[in-house]
């Protein structure tokens, strides 16, 4: 009679199990707080830069150490082609275009900020993500997977 020796499952992992159980403690590392800094990071500078040829007003010039300069425009107005644009390109959206420009348009200027200052995150990413949800549905419905998909996750 032979004996079958038993496997422990601790001591007979291929290399692929053993990769992952590696990558699993790797990832373990990394505290959840810099994870969720990183994400909404990320969403902040989605919606501010796109928000930012939207309206009027004073430029800020801002330079890191020479090594980039840009401008930051301080919403005092909203231009006349945004208003435009929401009246054509936003006809769709069940609010109407005046309130939907101003809505949206600050929105972009202002969530992104609160986002990356840790003040009131649920509720800006709450905001951007109906933002998301009403140009989903009412504006670019192709766009599902190729980018809200991820816009969603991360707000959710």
């Amino acid at each position: 009679m032979t004996v079958i020796a038993e496997r422990s499952p601790m001591t007979s992992h291929s290399i692929v199990a053993s990769l992952i159980n590696k990558l699993i403690l790797l990832c373990a590392i990394v505290p959840y707080a810099v994870v969720a800094l990183g994400l909404r990071l990320v969403m902040a500078r989605v919606f501010f830069l796109d928000g930012q040829p939207k309206i009027d007003g004073p430029h800020v010039p801002i330079d890191v150490n020479g090594l980039s300069s840009f401008s930051i425009v301080l919403p005092a107005g909203i231009k006349d082609a945004t208003f435009r644009m929401f009246e054509t390109q936003y006809a769709a959206l069940p609010i109407p275009p005046n309130v939907a420009t101003y809505l949206f348009t600050y929105a972009e200027f202002v969530c992104p900020i609160l986002l990356v200052l840790g003040f009131a995150t649920r509720f800006s990413a709450l905001a951007l993500l109906a933002m998301t949800i009403l140009l989903q549905v009412y504006v670019a419905p192709g766009a599902l997977w190729s980018v809200h998909v991820y816009w969603i996750s991360i707000l959710m």
